[in-house]
């Protein structure tokens, strides 16, 4: 019972920032391709490598995004993931791709 009285736990700020990529992501304002250019753009500024693991997929991917956000992109080309299988039957997620800054091609 006593559980059930306490208060919950503020959110990280990791969290949030998993959150609000999460956010981006989902409504469009933040394209993760696999290729290496994407229609209608065109890269202005290669960012660099971002990069995230994790146990699970959500956390590798949009922390790979937050990641991406805070270096000032607003896109990921050439993404790929891996994910390892260890032993004890748990499973480590790696999510990876360069940032870049996109315009819209003229």
């Amino acid at each position: 019972m006593l559980s059930l009285l306490k208060r919950p736990e503020p959110e990280t700020p990791q969290r949030q920032k998993i959150d609000s990529a999460k956010e981006l992501f989902t409504s469009g304002q933040f394209q993760v391709v696999t290729t290496r250019d994407m229609p209608g753009k065109a890269v202005r500024r290669v960012v660099g490598l971002a990069a995230f693991r994790g146990y699970d997929m959500e956390q590798a991917f949009y922390g790979m995004i937050t990641r991406a956000l805070t270096n000032g992109a607003n896109a990921i080309i050439g993404y790929q993931e891996n994910v390892a299988f260890h032993p004890d039957g748990s499973k480590y997620i790696s999510c990876y791709g360069t940032a870049v800054r996109v315009v819209d091609a003229q």
